[in-house]
């Protein structure tokens, strides 16, 4: 398992990009999504191997009419969630297993029609030493 491994194929189940971060195409009614790779700590260390955690926010927007706004983006919460733990937390094999940590809702009383998501995960690894 490697660092990249487990971020490729994070992005890849929810469809996410990755720095560097092109611009996002406002008229474009489809949700845009980010995958910000974090810091990383090792936790324990058995048989060669280290065990790793690491974090990484994932941010969303999408688009929602101005008396949706707040049902919008809990909506928009709750699918990325659910798309990250998926139906397998290991993704496939690439990471041990993850954990949620934290989630909040954005929708800006400023105009746009734009409302936003962003979490963040705890994905444990194991490299050898």
């Amino acid at each position: 398992m490697s660092r990249e491994t487990v971020l490729a194929a994070l992005a890849r189940r929810i469809g996410a990009r990755r720095a560097p971060w092109p611009e996002m195409d406002e008229a474009d009614s489809d949700p845009y999504t980010l995958l910000i790779d974090g810091t990383e700590a090792v936790t324990r260390r058995e048989y060669g191997e280290a065990y790793i955690d690491l974090q990484v926010e994932v941010w969303r927007t999408a688009k929602a009419g101005d008396d949706q706004r707040a049902t919008a983006a809990s909506g928009a919460l709750e699918t990325l969630i659910a798309q990250i733990y998926g139906t397998d937390p290991t993704l496939g094999g690439a990471c041990l297993g993850m954990r949620y940590a934290e989630g909040n809702t954005f929708y800006p009383a400023d105009g746009t029609d734009l409302v936003g998501a962003a979490v963040s995960f705890v994905l444990e690894y194991a490299r050898p030493e």
